[in-house]
């Protein structure tokens, strides 16, 4: 297996990821890890599909914090605490990644408006 990117790695110089603990982005480490394994993720690009999907989980984490809260208002006015319209680079990211360099069992999502 490549080498295994580090904490370091992951936060980089990303903001929302600065507070997080060690121990927490370890544990997303080793979740990326093995989601990454079982997407058979090859070596020359393990590394950088192990940092987006970990991103990806810190991302939702983050969001979370807010209770899943993306607005609220009271009295006709209203305040956007999180803007997650649903759109996720990091899950962006390595869903190319396993496109590229991977084997997905992920068949997509149907949706209507």
């Amino acid at each position: 297996m490549a080498e295994t990117p580090t904490i370091a790695d992951v936060k980089s110089d990303y903001k929302i990821f600065q507070n997080f603990s060690d121990d927490h982005i370890t544990e997303r480490i080793d979740d990326a890890i093995a989601k990454a394994q079982h997407d058979q993720v090859s070596d020359d690009a393990l590394a950088r599909g192990i940092i987006a999907w970990t991103r990806h989980l810190l991302y939702t984490d983050w969001f979370m914090n807010y209770g899943g809260v993306q607005s609220a208002g009271t009295f006709g006015n209203t305040q956007t605490m999180v803007n997650f319209n649903g759109v996720d680079p990091y899950l962006q990211e390595y869903d190319q990644v396993v496109d590229d360099y991977g084997v997905s069992d992920n068949l997509g999502a149907v949706w209507t408006e």
